[in-house]
């Protein structure tokens, strides 16, 4: 994957930046019980003053909320996109492709994902554990990958354009039409998000359990 090093100082520049990498486990964690969170319960679970709460969402300007002003989406969301992912039978939905094989080792929890062929509209799906991938249908399934740019909206500048393929022949054709998109397989982009993953955590300062 010749852009996974420079995707990986990246993303984990800007959650670094921005403060996100310090919330955004137990954020998800939240999230994944199938209800909007409040910035309270998100400070109590954080033990952090609200204020510094707020002042990294802020920052994170590409948090979803609902009218009244709680959490419902920051990479795993409430609201329908794209990507559904499953677990213990609830239904969630996941910013990008990535996002659906990097968020069940930061929950702990085994999700089913359902999505589709950005180029073709074929269905796609597979089964995400924390430490491995399977049931991949189509078995040929791709992945597309771009550089984020430096800006605090990385659903903007990074998921927008992570989408999954039925096939990696219908990936490169699709990428042949879009600047600066890698394709690379299912796997190896299970494997660059573990990879985020551990980055992001070693930046994680400790905090009681």
């Amino acid at each position: 994957m010749k852009l996974a090093p420079y995707i990986l100082e990246r993303l984990t520049s800007v959650n670094r930046t921005n403060g996100t990498a310090d919330l955004l486990v137990p954020l998800l964690r939240e999230l994944a019980k199938g209800r909007p969170v409040s910035q309270t319960t998100l400070a109590m679970s954080l033990d952090w003053p609200a204020q510094q709460v707020n002042a990294v969402l802020e920052r994170a300007t590409s948090t979803e909320y609902d009218s009244d002003g709680n959490i419902v989406g920051y990479g795993l969301t409430l609201r329908e996109t794209s990507h559904i992912f499953e677990i213990d039978g609830r239904r969630l939905y996941a910013w990008c492709a990535l996002d659906t094989l990097m968020f069940p080792a930061l929950i702990g929890q085994t999700a089913r994902v359902s999505s589709h062929c950005a180029a073709t509209g074929a269905p796609v799906s597979l089964t995400v554990s924390p430490n491995e991938i399977r049931d991949i249908a189509p078995t040929d399934a791709a992945v597309s990958l771009v550089l984020p740019q430096e800006t605090a909206d990385i659903r903007q500048s990074f998921c927008c354009h992570v989408h999954f393929f039925a096939s990696v022949v219908t990936a490169k054709d699709w990428a042949s039409k879009h600047q600066g998109v890698e394709i690379v397989s299912v796997q190896d982009a299970f494997r660059l998000g573990q990879e985020l993953n551990r980055h992001m955590l070693q930046t994680i300062p400790s905090r009681k359990s």
